[in-house]
């Protein structure tokens, strides 16, 4: 089985980088894998995605997946001019995801009017129509649990899936603690269907976004159960606000800690990537973490 990495997403060091330099800063601390998030529309241009898959290339970064910016994406919108633009962005970085060699987009979906039917119908539509063409392009559309967006329970989950919407899941740890979802259960709806995963803690009364370890969620029990339902892709780190970078190693330190100690085998082995500069955690039945050295 092929090891879980653990990964850094370039949100995690917005605004003070631009997206593309925060490239460098990632693969300096020795991630191996990552998530884009483009933030402005000069973003979703060929151009600009050359440009990424360049520094992907020469920074030796494998691209998991990218974030879509919500406010760019409303596919249900009616004015004609619109909901042609959005389309329009949408197919363009599906050709972007092909360059970087990107597995999954994410994506919030419907950020507004979240309870009125026809417009959550029109929604549903839309999640159709783009993960048909994401499928095409062979990259998985992933609707991400949100507490201000449409997926937040599991029950959404179920439904998604009951609508037959040809998307996977990105699942958001602190997105659980902050609408109030029992984690263990979301993780649990999405299942098979689960591509992503981001990790940041929770604290009812703390800054948003904290860092794994900061908070108050039960880090082995969410981590045991990602295992439990056999997601394999990587663990992307994805606190704000951060101004230290050495707060990126501490919480990739954590996660490995945890991971070691829910392992249900008494043995722990570490073992050197390539020329050592990496290490694998290999927990229970082969599951590991991969990431780069401390």
């Amino acid at each position: 089985m092929e090891p879980l990495e653990i990964g850094l997403s370039t949100a995690a060091l917005y605004p003070h980088h631009l997206t593309e330099d925060a490239l460098e800063v990632i693969a300096a601390l020795d991630f191996p894998v990552v998530e884009i998030f483009l933030q402005a529309d000069e973003e979703y241009t060929l151009p600009f995605g050359a440009e990424l898959a360049r520094r992907c290339r020469a920074l030796g970064l494998r691209v998991h997946s990218i974030h879509l910016h919500v406010a760019y994406f409303d596919l249900w919108q009616r004015y004609p001019r619109h909901r042609r633009e959005t389309h329009d962005r949408f197919l363009r970085v599906l050709e972007i995801a092909s360059r970087l060699g990107a597995q999954a987009l994410t994506w919030h979906g419907l950020r507004y009017g979240i309870e009125k039917g026809p417009l959550v119908e029109e929604f549903f539509d839309s999640a159709r129509w783009a993960g048909e063409q994401a499928q095409a392009a062979g990259v998985t559309l992933c609707l991400e649990n949100v507490s201000w967006c449409y997926l937040r329970t599991p029950a959404q989950v179920a439904v998604v899936r009951g609508e037959g919407l040809p998307v996977g899941f990105t699942f958001d740890s602190f997105q659980a603690g902050e609408s109030g979802t029992d984690p263990l259960a979301l993780v649990r709806a999405m299942g098979g269907d689960l591509t992503t995963v981001h990790l940041a803690d929770y604290a009812p009364d703390g800054p948003r976004h904290l860092p794994p370890g900061k908070g108050g969620l039960d880090w082995p029990a969410i981590l045991r159960t990602l295992l439990e339902v056999g997601y394999t892709g990587p663990l992307i780190i994805e606190p704000a606000h951060v101004e230290d970078e050495e707060t990126f190693r501490q919480a990739r330190a954590f996660i490995r800690r945890v991971l070691a100690d829910i392992s249900p085998s008494s043995t722990v082995s570490t073992a050197a990537h390539s020329a050592g500069t990496g290490v694998t955690v290999v927990v229970g039945d082969g599951v590991g973490v991969g990431s780069g050295s401390e």
